[in-house]
């Protein structure tokens, strides 16, 4: 796991490599743009045209300094630098100074009169790649002007594009795109650590191929947001010699209503497939037929009304309990979770309509979190209906609107998106391990299963949360190679869990 930070973080750190460390900022430029150079020189075995486009400043900064690079190396390059030059930044003047001195085809639209930003574009038309170094991670507001008129140029040129730390006109820690434009590219070179914006909102889908290049910055601070990567996966205990499918997790899955029952299956044999020793499925009496026909290695129980010893006896039983998939919100369904938010002695996790019946009465949430570890699973709007914020501005704020909810109620939330924000109280997860395939009927029943399995096989629910989080998306990315991003059913996610395990 690496940190990942906002820009007020990235600031913090650039500004202690500079100050307490001692590091020259002109070195951290030189560094960042030989980052974008290399990623040049690795793309292409050829010497493609490159067109830059720098700001006034230190992003800029860095597009002059790779222009002045790829010159040296033999690249044609041609650069224009926007905005007023009584606001250049001191590094953008040294670069242009130095660059200058090497001869680099550098044009500078405020200095010439009555002439429109657009007659200066033409000279990209022969250019192969444009690289978008105009603003980084400083902005605060949209694009407007000669900035709005290349980022509309850009993405309207065909061109390869590649930007430099985080493509113009998003915001850093959210994704939001600013104004009306802002640049699409096809990869983004970032420095030092990922920024959330990076795998959040609008700018997820801009920012392209995402490459984290290593300039000499290096954050200590623990406190921070975290990237899940392959790290999670070592705190997954590997299986004894000696077990036996007692010793190996009991999950008990209470999911399923009077016509559901994928859900259900979905959840048991993604819980199967992750390690747990033994799955019970806790369900309407018709849906038992079925599911036993396609998972016979799951235990059943059936129910036609609600029975509170019988659901008592079901979840003195397990070891984690997952409810809500495919359940529905009928008075027996509210019944059944009221009675294990009552009584519950082990962890849960809720999903799906369990979530949509916790927010009729988050009191229930309240009980349960007291006694149990307890882990959410909303989508954005079922976390609409848990905590009364519009979808779209949970999608811009993700992270705290899961984090003030987790802390509230004293409960793990795996707020699940195209990046998955998994919120521990004061700890902050991201999980970028997925893909768009993953937008399917039942990946989110898969999740719960998952997650169900390694909290019954022993691990906290901090961990079990989001390495199960890491497990069903970088599973659904493998699944993917086969099926495609749009072939990608829930079960082939199940199918490549092993694979990531």
């Amino acid at each position: 796991m690496k940190p990942i930070l906002s820009a007020s973080q990235m600031k913090e750190w650039d500004s202690k490599t500079i100050e307490q460390m001692g590091v020259p900022s002109l070195v951290l430029m030189e560094r960042a743009a030989l980052a974008v150079c290399n990623r040049i020189l690795h793309s292409y075995s050829d010497k493609p045209k490159i067109g830059i486009f720098a700001g006034p400043g230190n992003n800029g900064g860095d597009g002059i300094a790779i222009a002045r690079i790829m010159h040296t190396k033999g690249f044609p390059v041609k650069a224009i630098v926007l905005g007023d030059s009584k606001k250049f930044s001191s590094q953008l003047r040294q670069e242009l100074e130095i660059a200058g001195n090497y001869g680099v085809d550098i044009v500078y639209p405020w200095n010439i009169d009555d002439v429109s930003i657009k007659e200066f574009l033409r000279m990209f038309a022969d250019c192969d790649i444009l690289i978008d170094s105009m603003f980084g991670i400083g902005l605060t507001r949209g694009l407007e002007g000669d900035y709005a008129v290349a980022a509309e140029y850009i993405n309207q040129s065909g061109k390869t594009v590649m930007a430099v730390d985080i493509p113009s006109g998003y915001d850093t820690d959210s994704g939001k795109l600013l104004g009306t434009v802002g640049v699409k590219a096809d990869t983004t070179v970032t420095f030092a650590y990922m920024k959330k914006g990076l795998v959040l909102g609008d700018c997820k889908l801009a920012a392209g191929n995402v490459y984290v290049a290593d300039v000499g910055i290096y954050c200590k601070d623990d406190k921070v947001a975290q990237l899940l990567d392959d790290d999670i996966l070592t705190y997954i205990p590997k299986r004894e010699a000696n077990a036996n499918k007692g010793t190996c997790g009991k999950v008990l899955v209470i999911a399923g209503s009077e016509s559901i029952y994928g859900a259900c299956y979905l959840a048991a044999n993604a819980a199967l497939v992750t390690g747990s020793g033994l799955v019970k499925i806790y369900t309407h009496q018709n849906n038992i037929e079925s599911i036993q026909q396609t998972l016979p290695e799951t235990m059943y129980k059936g129910y036609t009304a609600f029975d509170e010893a019988e659901v008592l006896q079901q979840i003195s039983w397990a070891d984690a309990i997952v409810i809500g998939p495919g359940l529905g919100t009928s008075e027996v369904s509210e019944k059944i979770l009221r009675t294990v938010c009552d009584q519950a002695k082990v962890p849960v996790i809720v999903d799906a309509d369990g979530v949509n019946l916790l927010a009729k009465d988050l009191k229930q949430l309240d009980e349960l979190a007291g006694r149990v570890p307890v882990i959410l699973t909303p989508h954005l709007k079922e976390m609409e209906r848990l905590c009364n914020t519009l979808v779209n501005e949970i999608n811009y704020n993700m992270e705290n609107v899961a984090k003030e909810f987790a802390a509230e109620h004293n409960c793990i939330v795996v707020l699940k998106n195209f990046t998955t924000v998994v919120a521990i109280v004061n700890t902050i997860f991201y999980c970028d391990s997925g893909n768009e395939g993953l937008a399917t009927p039942g990946s989110g029943d898969v999740l719960a299963g998952i997650i169900g399995a390694l909290l019954g096989q022993g691990l906290s629910a901090d961990v079990a949360a989001s390495a199960g989080a890491y497990i069903h998306g970088k599973a659904g990315t493998i699944a993917t190679e086969d099926t495609g991003i749009k072939g990608l059913l829930a079960r082939d996610i199940i199918a490549n869990i092993n694979k990531v395990i």
